[in-house]
């Protein structure tokens, strides 16, 4: 289980990054996804892991999730959801997408942001997995930040496995 505060940063063309902070502020691990890759990173251990954008969401959330689906969850827009997608969506009565699911996953919006169809609150559940994401604040359309994509830093830390990043964890 992951508890924690986290920040997500996504773009609709396959970008994406999450930064775990720990309780101090300091950041615990960060993933940077990059259209058909993702690095998980750990910078207090100079390491990273390399896969599949799925792959990697599939191993935060316990749902193999691309950057562009985590990013309709969070906004609470599923314009392509449908038959096609493989997301079966609901809305409430408001027009709002309240829930929805595929292959053995369901979210739930507790809660949204007043005045609009943005959840603030969103139960999680799945095959051997659940939890919550709590939105403290969203931000829509900021200023272009390409950095926050850049994997250039990468060249002066170590690859490992994700088991030998697992690892780092327990040390």
């Amino acid at each position: 289980a992951i508890k924690g505060k986290f920040a997500f940063l996504f773009r609709r063309s396959g970008l994406g990054r999450v930064e775990a902070v720990d309780p101090i502020g300091r950041t615990a691990f960060l993933m940077i996804f990059r259209e058909d890759r993702a690095y998980f990173v750990v910078p207090g251990k100079k390491a990273y892991a390399e896969e599949g954008p799925e792959a990697m969401m599939k191993r935060f959330l316990g749902i193999s999730l691309p950057p562009d689906e985590a990013l309709s969850l969070l906004s609470g827009t599923w314009a392509d959801a449908g038959a096609g997608s493989g997301w079966n969506v609901e809305q409430d009565e408001q027009g709002r997408v309240a829930r929805g699911g595929r292959d053995g996953f369901a979210f739930t919006v507790r809660e949204f942001f007043p005045g609009g169809g943005v959840p603030r609150d969103i139960g999680l559940s799945g095959p051997g997995t659940s939890g919550r994401i709590k939105v403290l604040k969203l931000g829509f359309n900021p200023p272009s930040r390409e950095a926050a994509f850049d994997v250039s830093f990468l060249h002066g830390y170590v690859l490992k496995t994700w088991e030998e990043i697992l690892e780092l964890r327990d040390r």
